[in-house]
């Protein structure tokens, strides 16, 4: 569910890119930022394994690195996949002991 949410998104940003609007292309920009951090906790709150998010951050975080970038290599890269990769990591710390079922029971 999260990469089909996910694919969709970032087509809907590209359509919107291309048709110059601007504020949908920003909006949609945001949830995409938001939902690569917080991978782990997006899936966790689809009712699956945070775990599961592990090498996907990664790969993701480094994509939007280079798009906020400005498609160059900078070394603004590694601070968004070590921001996203630090995300992650405490995520999955906090939701140890937590099952989906008791997340959403409360």
């Amino acid at each position: 569910m999260y990469t089909a949410i996910y694919v969709a998104l970032f087509v809907s940003h590209i359509v919107a890119a291309a048709n110059d609007l601007q504020l949908l292309f920003r909006s949609i920009a945001i949830i995409i930022t938001f939902q690569t951090i917080f991978a782990g906790l997006c899936i966790h709150l689809l009712n699956g394994d945070a775990r599961h998010a592990r090498l996907p951050v990664i790969a993701l975080s480094a994509g939007l690195g280079w798009a906020y970038a400005s498609m160059t290599t900078s070394w603004t890269i590694g601070l968004w996949m070590l921001c996203a990769i630090t995300i992650q990591i405490l995520t999955e710390k906090g939701l140890k002991y937590v099952t989906p079922t008791e997340a959403t029971d409360g």
